[in-house]
């Protein structure tokens, strides 16, 4: 009788550190920081949405040290967050370029700008792009050389 008196008085105060556990831990305040918020892309291009039925997209993409994009556009807005390494985005008509390192985040180049990007580090680049893209409308679109 002794042994169940004392198993229940154990059992008993496991279950409250457990359950006193889970409160602090429900009760730790969730903590945000937006990344990006723009309403131009990192180039200055006035963001604007496709028409058309809406598809959310999002890609981690990994880029092997020296990998580089081909020429290409978007036709619609996306938002891109560098996790690890280095990258350097070009704009082909003016050569302007911009390099974003790890925990940077900025907005890319929509419509008809043709631009690449490629990683100038000694690592991975490791990315994540979201798209609001439009329902069967590619989110890349390469340019052909003339």
């Amino acid at each position: 009788m002794r042994a169940l008196i004392v198993s229940t008085i154990c059992l008993t105060g496991l279950l409250a550190v457990s359950c006193s556990n889970r409160k602090d831990q429900a009760s730790a305040p969730i903590t945000s920081d937006v990344l990006v918020s723009s309403t131009e892309s990192w180039d200055g291009e006035r963001v604007s949405y496709p028409q058309g039925k809406a598809e959310m997209t999002l890609i981690r993409a990994v880029f092997p040290p020296g990998a580089k994009t081909p020429v290409h556009t978007h036709p619609q807005p996306g938002v891109v967050y560098v996790e690890k390494g280095w990258i350097k985005c070009t704009l082909s008509e003016s050569g302007k370029r911009r390099e974003f390192r790890r925990g940077e985040a900025f907005v890319a180049s929509t419509g008809d700008t043709q631009h690449a990007c490629e990683n100038i580090g000694n690592e991975d680049a490791v990315v994540f792009v979201a798209w609001a893209g439009v329902e069967g409308v590619p989110l890349k679109q390469s340019v052909k050389a003339e």
